[in-house]
């Protein structure tokens, strides 16, 4: 009997970075299953590239090596791994997740529109006063200008 509810099984082909020729081959053997994934070995050389060694080391050798000769690639060109696929249960629980940091995220928005909101307000307030102020300093200015032409004259009319 099959679990309804069961991920389905998906599969890593990997190949040996190498033997380019058998990644074509099997490229275009397996073109079309969904249910396999044909990749290269990524794996190049040791990750850390510290000339000084930490102290103390406590790695006793490479991490990466395979636990089973069949696993290793520098033996055989080729390695079908079983790719780890979420059960729906971990999906479900990912997705009431983002759910909830969507929600958080809904509410800061509204947040922030009111913040912009009120921004735009103030900023109306202040463009208004803005213009205000310069109507009166040109009254004021036309003001001192007439007063300034009036005593000119005056000025004038006395010394000729």
């Amino acid at each position: 009997m099959t679990n309804d509810t069961a991920p389905p099984t998906r599969y890593l082909f990997i190949v040996a970075r190498n033997r380019p020729d058998i990644l074509e081959r099997v490229r275009e053997r397996l073109h079309g299953d969904e249910r396999i994934e044909v990749i290269v070995d990524r794996r190049y050389g040791e990750r850390r590239r510290e000339d000084v060694p930490r102290e103390p080391d406590r790695r006793a050798g490479d991490r990466r090596r395979p636990a089973k000769a069949w696993d290793d690639l520098t033996l055989f060109p080729t390695l079908v791994a079983q790719k780890r696929v979420p059960s729906y249960g971990e999906l479900e629980r990912s997705v009431a997740a983002y759910a909830r940091e969507c929600e958080h995220l809904r509410a800061e928005n509204d947040c922030l529109r009111a913040a912009i909101a009120s921004l735009d307000q103030r900023l109306e307030a202040l463009v208004s006063a803005d213009t205000a102020s310069k109507a009166d300093t040109i009254a004021i200015l036309t003001q001192a200008e007439d007063a300034v032409g009036a005593l000119i004259a005056r000025l004038r009319a006395l010394t000729s």
